[in-house]
């Protein structure tokens, strides 16, 4: 009797084990790192750039055979004049990025020059359902130099997902 009770058990066990297994769907993509540099690789980081500096960011998309949709935008984060969190203009874009794969951005100041201050570079990753996997941040510092503080919006933002962009 003790043994028919231990073997219905672990039947019934193993039976909800494999009911949780196939109603559980779970992704474990992710945005495994993200970089900002001085280069289209950000191979070497930093966060300090000139006014007339393009600022090139790699986020590396990690852990997944499907397309997701990153987007990336550029926001004011103590910059004199702008308002912390706004997105800067013309510098925000989604990309369709199919697999794991290095997501490489670079953002040219609005009207060729950024102004001084810092600002935020946010990069979030969703499912094809629209719903948020994961999202990171960095931050950079625009210094030196004389700023311009045009705020033109033309094509200020470049990216590409599996291969080199070209800067503005």
């Amino acid at each position: 009797m003790r043994r028919n009770r231990w073997s219905l058990t672990l039947a019934v066990g193993l039976m909800m084990a494999a009911v949780l297994a196939c109603n559980f769907s779970a992704t474990t993509a992710n945005i495994s790192s993200f970089k900002i540099g001085k280069d289209e690789d950000a191979k070497t980081e930093t966060s300090d750039f000139k006014p007339s500096d393009v600022v090139y960011a790699v986020a590396q998309v990690s852990n997944t055979s499907d397309t997701h949709k990153v987007k990336a935008r550029v926001l004011y984060d103590d910059v004199k004049g702008q308002d912390s969190g706004k997105v800067v203009p013309g510098l925000e874009t989604t990309l369709e990025v199919p697999g794991a794969r290095p997501v490489m951005l670079n953002f040219t100041g609005p009207g060729k020059n950024w102004m001084n201050g810092r600002y935020k570079i946010e990069v979030t990753m969703t499912d094809k359902d629209g719903k948020q996997i994961d999202q990171k941040t960095g931050t950079f510092t625009i210094a030196g130099g004389s700023s311009s503080s045009s705020t033109s919006s033309a094509d200020n933002a470049n990216e590409s997902s599996s291969e080199h962009s070209s800067g503005h």
